[in-house]
């Protein structure tokens, strides 16, 4: 694929041909260089490029005011206005009004230093001597110009190493030798300020508590720790600190943080808003991983490139293969409906979503300007975004298993041990009852026996008698049809004759067929062996123990009949169970033999056939199966319109299907159509595949009917009897090969159809070894759990896709082709190996690498953000010249350097930043600190903090008793007053079944309304740093939701049970819940005066019991500016 710095080199060396073949044209034409073109080739031309070249060359197309300055001819002519530049004329050259800003502004906005004004007065002085005889072409004046500005950029502050600092040396500290705080006390006394005083430890453990966990702390924690710190606040802060820090909650606080930045959601979004496969997957994923302290490092490596990693990450206690559900960070976000083969620019869009989401979340650089156009203010260029867009378009976007590899092997071992004695066991009963099919035959042939047996084998052969009074309609091709043309007749030689006919028109038919069938086909495998042709791709343990050899019993998970069916030849998705998921993917198309490839497959239960353009897996083009019988299923090239680079196909149970389920009200298998209700969530879903070829022409293979062979190789038949015994032979044959292990071509066809037709047996005694092997087939089966997946990314067989780069970012303008590459101001830094894909994992390793100066630095102002409120750089999705610039740079490299000294270990750069004086500061200001720093940039208090949405209704559901903490799970509808089961909006219990915010759905289309009432951000955009707004819907959520009333009542319930004897004890326990205080004396006659008004008494034993008035009192607590902020 790259290193990156080759195509640095390649680009530089692009530039010094350009250059060279312009000076070596000056030479050519001048032997003495004429005055001043020194003074040009040094100031003038440079500056041109750096400052006009954008606007005012063949780099655009939208000349600014005629006017071109990239050629001796262009720059004298001039534009619009007449001349820029005359020779020996300064007052004439309009150039030079331009540049002073007297009449037009160039450039823009931003006057040029005098000195370089100077320069070009001079230069006109002296004649504006110029060697460009000729303009540059469009991509030399293109590449001259970013060039110039690329060089000036790349200097940005965020671009540079980062530096070793070392914590500076403060005099008169008496406050805090801890790193951290010397770096902000520095800054505070070099201002003339002070940090405010130590907060109180009912404020600190507050505090504490919802930075690290997001969750109030209950009144007995408050209590032990203020016990605690009387005896030595530092140890028992400490303490609280470590025990918060190991609280399984605090892994949801930071998950749901991370969850802003990689823009999750549970849906798709647009018009029918489908879900998220394994999203929910992907955000207890992130929970277990801040829980276990995984390195960030790390979590860089499997959101970008999980499924590549030599060694992932398998979490046995459970039961995950962590790092395939990394990137599920690329499926995040909105997601357009269809594909560009009928609408142009979906595809388009939905890489440009990923390379913003990357850009932001990883680098805190906005790439995605750069779509149309070179960044108008960063080291970003246009062909930078295109080339991040050929590496995240290089994988297949589709699903994955998630489990880690083996995980149900024991059970499956012991359904393959069952299948095997329960197959044993058939062969005995068949091969015994097979002996009697001619005895049989013959007996159905005596229109006078009326026995059970008799009346089954004359309906399967369509000999009922008129007063059976059942009939079977037939024809050629089905397994009776001979014996019914044979058996109807009674004389010798129209048996004869008949056979004879029969035998002549199928050897006509299979020798046609096989001859036809090896003319224009191409086997490319019958499965006579295990395994798929080469770059072929499998998931699941439906493939990996689907492969069954001829006539392998299918076992009945239900009902009286034994088994299904006997399967043929080939891979079955669900021949052991149907719970196990599938998946076959072949090369994209291009790569395959022949022009169409098709495979014999059956399937049911939503499995399907997925035709994915460009990764634009919400296609809609899916077949789903809905057939027992394998039939041929064919896919070809198809022209490659609006820039699509590629076509993939695969075939695969509804779990790895990453479409699966697709929008509602249209998606039909069959007959049946998907019900809305129907998320995905445990079903049973399979397929069959038992051939496949490649052929160059329409059609597909012909049936040879060799279940006829054996029939037909037989002697013909003198009379009825002889011909009753050829077709005896023929059924019993197929059994006895069977049971022998040595079934032939179509055996196993004859052997279903004696099942269909109860010839054979499919039902054992109760207590037989027949019936009790499939019971505990069917107990262990029952045992196997549905498998995890995910959408997430295959790169296995594929080799990269160029990008085109469109021009001025019109899809329907595609330009040159861009190779996977990384973005050019890194390039020449870090060598990045050359990869034979999409080279995300070479970008993994380089992200954290010491090197890099980004990924450190842009993920510990993060953190910083989440425990202080604000960044160093308080815009954290932009490092680059729209964002601000660090407040502290230094303390920012140095928290760089020792997080990766740390192992990046997010949990210590947390640790470290909580245990700050800088954290304990109290929220008071000085009147100076609010002359000085009125924005608090230099920290010198903590600043007081609104709980964001999710904690505010979690402390609802805390405060109440009502709150479930139990961890992880699939996401919680939440109430609708207005439900579509068209779009899935169901309606969901008030309460969200008392789970933590972090678990309800987060639809695209309508998410939670509490939390965006409280600044929920956009769920389609990543979000570095939400809004805080003060509105007046807050209050009336706070008033009127009827959630929050609903807390007040649980919580009115709990109390009036609780042990208080005084109206004053229940208060003080209510203060120490709701806000983790006790309440001043004031307070207490103010809230007992409301208490006694409500209640309409003094008497304390009736206000106790009073629900109404404890529910009024909830609800007023919960309205007040304490509950929902924190200092």
């Amino acid at each position: 694929m790259y290193p990156a710095c080759r195509t640095f080199s390649q680009r530089v060396s692009t530039l010094s041909l350009i250059l060279l073949s312009l000076a070596v044209t000056s030479l050519v034409q001048a032997e003495k260089p004429a005055p001043g073109l020194e003074l040009f080739e040094n100031k003038i031309r440079p500056a041109l490029i750096e400052h006009c070249y954008e606007c005012h060359s063949a780099a655009t197309t939208d000349i600014k005011g005629g006017l071109r300055v990239d050629s001796r001819e262009a720059i004298r002519s001039g534009g619009e206005s007449g001349a820029a530049v005359v020779p020996h004329q300064t007052g004439q050259s309009l150039l030079l009004d331009a540049l002073q800003h007297e009449s037009f502004e160039m450039p823009p906005g931003k006057k040029l230093p005098d000195e370089v004004i100077a320069d070009f007065v001079m230069w006109v002085e002296l004649g504006a001597p110029d060697s460009r005889d000729q303009p540059p072409s469009v991509d030399e004046a293109a590449l001259l110009s970013w060039k110039a500005i690329f060089e000036k950029r790349r200097h940005w502050w965020s671009l540079q190493p980062l530096q070793k600092v070392t914590p500076p040396i403060v005099t008169n500290n008496d406050w805090s030798e801890r790193p951290v705080d010397r770096f902000l006390l520095d800054k505070l006394q070099q201002s003339h300020l002070q940090p405010a005083k130590t907060a109180s430890p009912r404020t600190l453990i507050r505090r504490l508590s919802f930075v690290l966990t997001g969750l109030p702390p209950t009144p007995e924690e408050v209590e032990a720790f203020v016990s605690a710190a009387k005896q030595d606040r530092q140890a028992a802060y400490e303490r609280l600190v470590d025990r918060l820090l190991a609280s399984p909650h605090y892994g949801e606080r930071f998950a749901r943080h991370w969850m802003d930045v990689v823009r999750y959601t549970d849906t798709y979004g647009y018009e029918w808003d489908n879900p998220a496969k394994g999203s929910w997957e992907y955000r207890d994923y992130l929970i277990r991983s801040f829980n276990q302290d995984v390195g960030y490092d790390q979590l860089v490596r499997e959101q970008i490139a999980g499924d590549l990693l030599p060694k992932p990450r398998i979490n046995r206690q459970s039961g995950f293969q962590e790092s395939l559900i990394g990137p599920m960070f690329y499926h995040m976000g909105e997601h357009r409906h269809g594909d560009s083969i009928n609408f142009n620019g979906i595809h388009q869009e939905m890489v440009n979503n990923k390379i913003d989401a990357f850009s932001k979340a990883f680098l805190a650089s906005t790439v995605a300007c750069a779509r149309c156009h070179d960044h108008k203010l960063d080291a970003i260029s246009q062909r930078d975004y295109y080339a991040m867009a050929a590496v995240f378009m290089t994988p297949r976007w589709t699903s994955r298993v998630i489990d880690a590899p083996g995980k149900q092997d024991v059970l499956i071992g012991q359904l393959l041990k069952l299948r095997n004695e329960i197959q044993q066991e058939l062969k005995q009963v068949w091969s015994q009852q097979a002996e009697q099919f001619t005895s049989e035959l013959a007996t159905a042939l005596d229109p006078s026996a009326e026995d059970y047996r008799t009346r089954i084998w004359r309906e399967a052969l369509g000999l009922t008698t008129e007063k059976e009074q059942k009939s079977v309609k037939l024809k050629a091709g089905d397994i009776a049809w001979p014996a019914n043309q044979l058996l109807k007749l009674s004389t010798p030689a129209e048996i004869k004759t008949n056979w004879e006919q029969l035998q002549v028109a199928w050897r006509t038919a299979s020798e046609t067929h096989r001859r036809q069938n090896k003319e224009r086909f191409k086997v490319l495998t019958d499965f006579s062996k295990p395994g798929f042709p080469e770059g072929w791709q499998v998931e699941g343990d439906g493939i990996r123990f689907g492969y069954v050899t001829e006539g392998t019993p299918l076992v009945s998970l239900e009902g009286e009949q034994l088994i299904q069916q006997l399967l043929p030849r080939g891979y079955h998705t669900h021949a052991l169970s149907s719970k196990l998921p599938g998946a076959i993917r072949p090369p994209s198309e291009r790569k395959l033999p022949g022009k169409m490839v098709s495979l014999n497959v059956a399937g049911g239960e939503w499995s399907g056939f997925l035709r994915t353009p460009d990764n634009a897996f919400q296609t809609e083009n899916v077949i789903f199966f809905d057939r027992s019988e394998p039939a041929w299923q064919t896919f070809a090239d198809r022209p490659l319109v609006n820039g699509i680079q590629r076509m993939m196909f695969e075939i695969a149970t509804s779990d790895l299907n990453p479409d699966f389920p697709p929008r509602t009200g249209k998606t039909r298998a069959g007959g049946k159509l998907l019900p809305a209700e129907d998320f995905g969530f445990d079903k049973r879903s399979w397929f069959s595949v038992t051939e496949i070829v490649s052929h160059d022409q329409p059609g597909t293979p012909a049936d040879e009917q060799a279940q006829f062979s054996t029939l037909y190789d037989q002697t013909v038949p003198d009379n009825q009897t002889e011909a009753s015994q050829r077709i005896a032979i023929w059924l019993t044959g197929s059994v006895k090969r069977w049971c022998q292990d040595q079934p032939k071509a179509g055996d196993v066809t004859l052997i279903n159809w004696l099942l269909k037709n109860r010839l054979l047996d499919n039902h054992a005694d109760v207590g037989s070894r027949l019936k009790q092997l499939v019971t505990e087939y069917r107990l262990i089966e029952a045992q196997i759990q549905f498998a995890h997946t995910a959408n997430s990314m295959d790169e296995r067989g594929l080799t990269e896709v160029s990008y085109p780069l469109n021009i001025r970012g019109n899809v329907d303008d595609p330009g040159k082709l861009i190779s996977p590459d990384f973005l050019e101001v890194f390039a020449g830094r870090h060598q990045v190996p050359q990869s034979p894909g999409s080279g995300r994992l070479e970008l993994a390793e380089y992200l954290v690498s010491p090197e890099h100066p980004l990924t450190a630095r842009v993920y510990v102002n993060r953190v910083w953000q989440w425990v202080f409120g604000e960044g160093l750089v308080r815009t954290p999705n932009d490092f680059g010249h729209l964002g601000e610039q660090p407040t502290h740079p230094e303390l920012l490299d140095y928290l760089a350097q020792e997080f990766m000294a740390d192992g990046w270990s997010t949990r210590r750069l947390v640790r470290r930043l909580v245990l700050t004086q800088a954290f304990q500061q109290s929220g008071t200001v000085s009147e100076l600190s609010k002359d000085i720093d009125a924005d608090n940039h230099l920290w010198h208090h903590y600043p007081t903090r609104r709980l964001e949405a999710e904690a505010i209704r979690d402390s609802l559901l805390t405060v109440s008793g009502s709150l479930d903490r139990r961890l992880y799970g699939r996401p919680i509808e939440v109430p609708r007053s207005k439900p579509d089961p068209a779009k899935r909006l169901f309606d969901g219990p008030l309460d969200g079944a008392g789970r933590r915010s972090i678990y309800l759905r987060m639809s695209i289309m309508d998410p939670p309304r509490f939390l965006v009432g409280f600044n929920l951000p956009d769920l389609k955009l990543p979000t570095g740093k939400r809004d805080v707004t003060n509105v007046p819907n807050q209050a009336l959520i706070l008033m009127n939701d009827p959630f929050v009333i609903s807390q007040a009542e649980e919580w009115s319930k709990r109390l009036i049970t609780d042990s208080s004897e005084t109206v004053e004890q229940r208060l003080q326990q209510m203060f120490l819940t709701a806000y983790g205080r006790h309440p001043e004396t004031s307070e207490v006659k103010r809230w007992t005066a409301l208490i006694e008004e409500l209640g309409g008494t003094r008497e304390q034993s009736g206000l106790l019991q009073n629900p109404e008035v404890w529910r009024h009192v909830a609800h007023a607590m919960f309205n007040t500016k304490e509950f929902i902020y924190y200092r």
